[in-house]
């Protein structure tokens, strides 16, 4: 059989119908010499060769949601000077493969006309662990937006039932990381949708998520896209938006509690008329309290509970 070139890249064409490929302790060693071909037809497991391009489904677990069209035609330009630098990984599927990830080489190799790419071939019998393993390989390895990167931890959690303690274990990444990732996806889908674009970076996204209120989110981001504001401007308009919605709570609570200061001391009123003697609520912001009764002598407290006993109310 004849021996794989990888002067450009990994970029040799098959001499014969047979695939070949190189072990993969060889090449995670740096050995790019001396490499042992077998036939792999049938799609060996754990081994690296090139595969038709033809025969590779699409990763039906994506987590790109954007492709930059410019970037992909940069790929295009390196992979026609250098060929494919990086394997793509794959799974065996029926008669052929399903990506697992790689897709920006895997399309651009398409484009430029490859019939056959470098890939990896791992061992991934369930759709759960391809689940797993695909959203893993391409938040670790392909250059995702902050939203993609977030969506990916998302679908982790709900569709692999991890924890993000897990999560942030598989991905190599802290909790408070992945947590800051989450957070991003309850940013309205207008904000979402810019930070994917790139019209604002992270830094400005982090800002905008500590407001829980959507319309200001949406009044800081539109401010922010029209006068290019910077990520320290858009920490300080959101900090004065704080203050005002803090300053309004409060507000709020102390009309709250005059209103409720009216209704005690009608109360209050009702029950001294009633009982002929001072009387006095402690209501309390819970809604619950006491009611203290004055008296000044037993005669004057039996009278109270007589008056007490033959009330209508």
């Amino acid at each position: 059989m004849a021996k794989l070139a990888l002067g450009k890249g990994l970029k040799a064409l098959i001499p014969d119908e047979s695939i070949e490929v190189i072990d993969r302790k060889e090449r995670l060693a740096g050995n790019v010499r001396g490499y042992q071909f077998r036939d792999t037809r049938t799609g060996e497991v754990g081994t690296i060769g090139n595969i038709p391009i033809a025969k590779i489904t699409p990763n039906p677990y994506q987590p790109r949601l954007d492709f930059d069209r410019d970037a992909l035609n940069e790929l295009k330009d390196s992979i026609r000077e250098k060929g494919i630098i990086q394997p793509i990984t794959v799974r065996v599927k029926g008669d052929g493969y399903e990506l697992i990830s790689g897709e920006r080489r895997l399309r651009a190799s398409s484009e430029v006309g490859f019939k056959e790419i470098p890939a990896y071939i791992l061992d991934v019998k369930t759709d759960q662990e391809m689940l797993e393993l695909a959203l893993i390989e391409n938040i670790q390895r392909e250059k995702l937006n902050p939203i993609e990167v977030a969506s990916g931890y998302q679908r982790l959690i709900d569709e692999c039932q991890l924890t993000q303690e897990e999560v942030a274990k598989k991905v190599s990444k802290d909790r408070t990381t992945v947590t800051n990732f989450l957070r991003l996806l309850k940013l309205p889908k207008e904000i979402q949708k810019s930070l994917r674009e790139g019209e604002i970076t992270m830094g400005h996204a982090r800002a905008l998520v500590s407001i829980d209120d959507s319309d200001v989110q949406l009044e800081i981001w539109e401010e922010t896209i029209d006068k290019q504001l910077s990520v320290r401007k858009v920490e300080e308009l959101v900090a004065k938006a704080s203050i005002k919605k803090k300053k309004s709570t409060q507000k709020g609570k102390v009309a709250g509690v005059i209103k409720k200061d009216i209704n005690i001391s009608e109360v209050e009123s009702i029950l001294r008329e009633r009982l002929a003697t001072k009387v006095k609520v402690n209501h309390t912001a819970k809604g619950s309290g006491d009611i203290v009764i004055q008296y000044y002598s037993p005669d004057d407290l039996e009278r109270i509970v007589d008056a007490i006993g033959n009330s209508e109310v």
